[in-house]
């Protein structure tokens, strides 16, 4: 019986040889090499674009707010980011920051809107407790303090389904032990229980008002230390978050948003320093003075501005409106990654 040709043997068909093998898998690692790093930076850009979507929504809210809130802003200006005493609040270590400010103005103290002095009745605006002057406005029941509630709510000027909100205690490294975050912030503290705004990767958005006196004023110092002195923008409206240091000395330590076990807490945010010289920095001088380009105020100076009129003129990015800026992905404020409303 002739066997079948299909049974024959071919000698043309065989295994791939190591040689072969080898190639493909070198081929095949050189194009993982090739597209991973281009699907991660993809992604960045992604969420980076979630960022500027979140940043263009409270601008826009800011504006609502402004128009329709006339006398609960500065002249001209964006409703203050001024460090502050909770007005709604009574006792001590209440103060709450410019990133808090911003959801109380655009989403009010409980998230259900904001309540406008405006709107209030008389009776609850005279002999208040100074620094508690909207104690039990955001009531929603009748109090002893405020037999009106629930008062009328304005807003919100944003949409908070979304945003993603937290309170400063839920989030990564204020209280890490030892502790990162000012050593006077304490986990009952009401400076922790207000909500900030927080940008894809978990971090704080902060928000900096301009101050509309001085907006405009040349000459005017782009950035004051503690407010002793003006100036367009004030290093400490956030101090909660980035920290405070002049030089090596810090009254507010940098809060290790990222935790990643920095030594050196001067360096978890480059805008967490002012420079050398708070009573005359800074100027065109030593503004651009290579030991202060990792400062607030080199941060936020106009660099086009500033490098079109041969260090002439020193003006701050937005400087009659305000700056909104996210950390970016490495959780760090001052990086080349931070997403911001002004660059």
């Amino acid at each position: 019986m002739v066997p079948s040709a299909d049974r024959r043997p071919n000698p043309g068909r065989g295994a791939f040889t190591l040689v072969e093998l080898l190639a493909v898998i070198a081929i095949i690692s050189l194009l993982i090499g090739i597209l991973v790093p281009a699907l991660s930076k993809a992604r960045q850009q992604a969420k980076d674009t979630r960022v500027r979507a979140t940043l263009k929504a409270l601008g826009d809210g800011l504006e609502l707010f402004r128009n329709e809130n006339p006398k609960d802003v500065r002249g001209e200006g964006y409703p203050p980011s001024t460090a502050r005493d909770d007005p709604t609040e009574e006792g001590t270590n209440n103060t709450i920051f410019g990133a808090q400010w911003l959801v109380r103005y655009l989403l009010g103290k409980d998230l259900n809107g904001y309540v406008s002095p405006a709107t209030v009745p008389v009776q609850l605006r005279t002999n208040r407790t100074p620094g508690a002057e909207q104690k039990d406005w955001y009531s929603m029941t009748p109090t002893s303090d405020n037999p009106f509630a629930p008062l009328d709510r304005r807003g919100p000027y944003v949409n908070a389904d979304g945003l993603k909100i937290a309170k400063p205690i839920d989030l990564p490294g204020m209280l890490a032990s030892p502790p990162i975050g000012p050593s006077e912030i304490q986990a009952d503290d009401r400076s922790l229980q207000q909500f900030v705004v927080l940008d894809v990767y978990g971090f704080p958005i902060l928000y900096y008002a301009a101050n509309p006196f001085l907006a405009n004023k040349p000459g005017a110092p782009l950035a004051t230390y503690d407010g002793s002195t003006p100036g367009i923008y004030s290093f400490t409206d956030n101090v909660l978050f980035t920290g405070r240091c002049l030089s090596t000395t810090c009254d507010f330590p940098p809060w290790d948003l990222a935790e990643s076990g920095a030594t050196d807490p001067t360096q978890v945010h480059a805008i967490s320093k002012f420079g050398t010289h708070p009573n005359n920095m800074p100027d065109r001088t030593s503004v651009a003075a290579e030991e202060n380009k990792n400062t607030f105020p080199y941060y936020i100076l106009n660099k086009n501005v500033f490098e079109s009129t041969n260090g002439l003129t020193v003006v701050p990015y937005n400087r009659d409106s305000f700056l909104l800026i996210s950390a970016g992905a490495d959780g760090r404020y001052g990086t080349a990654d931070d997403v911001t409303n002004f660059k």
